[in-house]
C-alpha cells in the first residue's frame, strides 16, 4: 500500500511539474513583452520592450537610457541611440545562457547541457557548463519573472509582460 501511495504522489508531482512549465512555455509563445529589469542594491528600473522571433531576438530599452540590441545567431548587434553608436560581437552560449533558452521561447526539457527543477510556484534552470541558476515564475499567469545573478554575482530580476 505504502508503494502504491507513493508512486500516486510522484505521478502527481510530475503531472503538477509538466503543467508549470507548459504554463510557461505557453506565455513564452507570445511574441511581444514588455521588460523590465531591476538589478539589486540599484535604483534604477530598465524598461523597455522584447521581441521574440524564430531567427532573432530584439530588445529595445527604452528608460533610463535609449539602446537596442538585436541578437542572431551568435551575434549581438548593440545599438546606443543616445550616442548614435553600434557595435556587433560574436558571443558564446557560456556568456549568455539566458539567451539559449530564451530563444527557444520555452523551457525545454529534453536539453542535456540543462538541469530542471519544478518546485511548486517556481521552475529552477541550471546551464550545467556555466552553472548558472535561473528561477522562472509566473505571477498571476500574466506576468513571467526570471530571477538569476550575473556573473558578477548580483541578483536580477526581469519582468516580462504580454503586448499585443
Amino acid at each position: 500500500m505504502y508503494l502504491k501511495a507513493l508512486l500516486f504522489y510522484f505521478l502527481c508531482f510530475n503531472i503538477f511539474a509538466n503543467s508549470q512549465i507548459d504554463n510557461i512555455n505557453n506565455f513564452l509563445d507570445a511574441n511581444r513583452f514588455s521588460y523590465e529589469q531591476v538589478t539589486e542594491n540599484s535604483n534604477d528600473v530598465i524598461s523597455g520592450k522584447l521581441i521574440l522571433d524564430t531567427l532573432q531576438i530584439y530588445l529595445e530599452i527604452i528608460s533610463p537610457y535609449k539602446e537596442s540590441y538585436l541578437i542572431s545567431k551568435n551575434f549581438i548587434t548593440y545599438n546606443d541611440i543616445d550616442f548614435s553608436q553600434q557595435r556587433t560581437f560574436e558571443y558564446s552560449k557560456k556568456d549568455f545562457p539566458i539567451i539559449s533558452i530564451i530563444s527557444k521561447k520555452k523551457i525545454p526539457q529534453d536539453d542535456d547541457s540543462l538541469n530542471i527543477l519544478t518546485l511548486e510556484d517556481s521552475v529552477y534552470v541550471t546551464d550545467k557548463l556555466t552553472k548558472q541558476i535561473f528561477k522562472f515564475s509566473l505571477r498571476e499567469e500574466e506576468t513571467l519573472i526570471i530571477q538569476f545573478k550575473d556573473s558578477f554575482g548580483v541578483g536580477n530580476s526581469i519582468y516580462l509582460n504580454k503586448l499585443s
